[in-house]
């Protein structure tokens, strides 16, 4: 699933490409799509349809793209990729790919196009996306929000492995799997070990936490298979990866192999000398 380096990607390339364009018709395949839920057809068209791009950026794991109608109606588009989703421009006269939901006719004879073959990304557009579910319950930017007082607050509180802190997107908001394990590894800190026994390490982590993102903005996001930015191109930080989708080989600090295993369906790396419980 793209994390926060990735769709700060797919934010960053698709800035220039549609900031101050209109857009002009909306077209949808009429399929649901996270959880078997239908898009609001009637209310994505009449609140896109004809409105000028004055924003794009990112809260958490959403794409959101402030909207202004003639009339100085004012909205946001939300999208959230899922596991396999794309935001893409393209040119019109290009065929749809056969999983595009959405399409969104812009100047010069290119399209906005969301294509997610597995169907658990999501669009929405509303009039205020700060009192939906999704945003509302979401935690303070890693990079932008979160500060160490805030972070230890936070970890005392929980009971939780450190891993499964990390990635309740109530407690910090853009986090998962890849990056979370990255972080845990630079600040040498076991998956399991108790959030509140590493509140005295606040700091660490937290300098940990966004060295990782930053590592990802700057490569581009990671690409395995699906992820690939509003070009089209794929990231290029999977060789920046320390631990993640490295079971067997050396770790990179001491003599050890990096481990897996496998808590509530997801895969842990890590290496069991340098992260000790």
């Amino acid at each position: 699933m793209p994390e926060l380096p990735e769709v700060e990607t797919v934010v960053r390339s698709l800035r220039p490409q549609i900031l101050g364009k209109t857009l002009r018709t909306v077209w949808t395949s009429g399929l649901p799509l996270r959880m078997g839920r239908k898009i609001d057809q009637a209310t994505l068209r009449s609140r896109c349809q004809g409105a000028t791009v004055h924003g794009v950026a990112r809260r958490g794991k959403y794409i959101l793209v402030d909207l202004e109608l003639r009339r100085r109606e004012t909205s946001t588009l939300l999208v959230h990729l899922g596991m396999t989703g794309r935001l893409r421009v393209e040119d019109e006269r290009a065929p749809r790919l056969k999983h595009t939901h959405v399409a969104w006719s812009l100047p010069g004879g290119r399209e906005l196009r969301f294509v997610d073959p597995r169907r658990f990304g999501w669009v929405q557009v509303a009039a205020d996306v700060e009192v939906l579910p999704e945003i509302a319950s979401l935690g303070p930017d890693p990079l932008a929000e979160l500060d160490v007082e805030t972070l230890a607050r936070s970890l005392a509180s929980s009971a939780a492995p450190i891993k499964a802190f990390l990635l309740d997107q109530r407690r910090i908001a853009g986090l998962g799997n890849i990056y979370v394990c990255e972080a845990l590894f630079r600040s040498r800190i076991h998956p399991r070990t108790e959030a509140r026994r590493v509140r005295g390490r606040a700091a660490t982590l937290m300098r940990a936490i966004r060295e990782t993102l930053e590592i990802g903005i700057a490569n581009c996001g990671t690409s395995f298979r699906d992820f690939v930015d509003a070009n089209g191109a794929p990231g290029k930080n999977i060789e920046a990866l320390l631990v993640y989708g490295r079971e067997g080989e050396a770790c990179g600090v001491c003599a050890g192999r990096v481990r897996r295993m496998v808590d509530a369906g997801r895969s842990t790396f890590f290496c069991a000398r340098c992260q000790r419980r």
